[in-house]
């Protein structure tokens, strides 16, 4: 936005105050002259412009400029011109029908030179540059960062390079089932209003649209942007996206209301590379923030929550959140586990009662590692709410405990391990 207001200021005062000066030093007299001929069968009077068409042509040249710089096709631009050279001689017509001079030529010509400036400038490299950067990233990136990325001094993105980011997933879980259950034309609408309301939301949330298919839809935070906080403002798209399905599930139960939906949220280091020539030109992002993001969106089902955080995304969202930990999940590595966390809420947002079932779940959890079955199940029971129907992970390890205390309470060394892998 500032460079385009710059590049019109220059431009579009170099466009009028030559088309002043011309008309000044007499240059423009004897074409002039023709036109008032043609149009009204006169010389035109005195110089052929009154103040009035002075502040027109000086206006209209900022106008052109702005206009061509907004415009980014050049057979676009083409037209545009041409449209306007022929309403300036249109109304240089009609108006000689009712006695009223306009001299259209310098308005034609204030139009021709800004037009032509402005398409100059953009032949630039750094210009080209920024028309490459706005193309490739129109449609994943919200307009304004769009705009503050093309004007920045961002790295080349030609060259590879790593960036802290942090990943979002969001799966259709059930589309399996929701592929059996509806026609196949009732199948791709579903998923295009999903991918849409997606879109929308986390573009308005400052995130990069990677990818999206029928399963589901990948946000990167943090890029092309760099971002300190980028693991709380995805915790907090994220929140805000499962909230907004939940609200439009109530109004449309029978499209979007069939989405089981399952989000996964990872940080940590990213390889970024624009690939492509000038024509088909595309953003490959590798690392493991990636992969384990749509690992903990398909982990969900496993424990029955709706948002899973990597380690790192936990840890560097920091005291912005509400999360509590779940299980570990197995790694590549057999000996390697990562403890994933559920979210809750914003920090901001959470009510002193979830934050007190939230540190009776960690407790009982705590008890849990450490096999103390009783106290792990009262924790638990303590961590329970009004709303427990809704708790999923909650009864997830109170199912896995019941068989424990019952045999409990006739031997005091239960055989089950509710440890053990179901």
């Amino acid at each position: 936005m500032k460079r385009s207001l710059v590049a019109m200021l220059w431009i579009g005062a170099l466009a009028g105050a030559t088309v002043v000066g011309l008309q000044k030093s007499g240059l423009l007299l004897r074409p002039e002259a023709v036109l008032a001929h043609f149009f009204f069968g006169a010389e035109p009077p005195n110089d052929g412009l009154g103040p009035g068409n002075y502040l027109f042509v000086v206006v209209l040249g900022f106008a052109v400029v702005w206009t061509m710089l907004q415009v980014t096709q050049l057979a676009r631009r083409g037209a545009l011109l041409a449209v306007l050279l022929a309403e300036l001689t249109g109304a240089a017509w009609l108006l000689s029908g009712v006695h009223i001079f306009f001299q259209p030529l310098p308005g034609i010509l204030v139009a021709f030179i800004a037009a032509t400036l402005a398409t100059l400038t953009d032949l630039t490299p750094a210009s080209r540059r920024r028309r490459s950067i706005a193309a490739l990233f129109r449609g994943r990136l919200a307009d304004g960062a769009i705009t503050g990325l093309t004007e920045s001094k961002t790295p080349d993105l030609t060259v590879p390079h790593t960036r802290e980011v942090t990943s979002v997933f969001c799966e259709i879980a059930n589309q399996a089932e929701l592929i059996d259950e509806l026609r196949p034309a009732d199948c791709a609408r579903l998923t295009s209003e999903f991918i849409a309301l997606a879109s929308e939301l986390f573009l308005k949330e400052g995130g990069y649209v990677h990818g999206a298919d029928g399963e589901g839809i990948r946000v990167i935070f943090g890029f092309p942007h760099a971002a300190t906080n980028h693991a709380a403002t995805a915790s907090r798209a994220a929140l805000l996206f499962r909230d907004c399905v939940a609200r439009v599930a109530l109004k449309f139960p029978e499209s979007l209301g069939k989405i089981d939906l399952r989000i996964g949220v990872s940080s940590g280091p990213v390889v970024a590379l624009i690939t492509g020539g000038e024509q088909r030109r595309d953003v490959v992002i590798s690392g493991e923030p990636v992969e384990l993001a749509r690992r903990l969106a398909l982990a969900n089902q496993v424990y029955g929550s709706q948002i899973l955080l990597g380690p790192r995304a936990f840890s560097e969202a920091g005291a912005e959140i509400v999360a509590r930990p779940i299980d570990f999940l197995r790694n590549g590595e057999a000996h390697e586990r990562l403890e994933v966390y559920e979210l809750l809420s914003l920090a901001a947002d959470a009510s002193a009662e979830t934050i007190a079932c939230r540190d009776c779940f960690w407790t009982g959890l705590v008890y849990f590692r450490e096999r103390r079955w009783n106290e792990a199940f009262a924790e638990f029971n303590r961590a329970r709410r009004e709303d427990m129907l809704r708790d999923e992970p909650l009864h997830w390890y109170l199912r896995r405990l019941e068989p424990v205390i019952l045999q409990m309470a006739r031997e005091p060394a239960p055989a089950l391990d509710p440890l053990a892998p179901l």
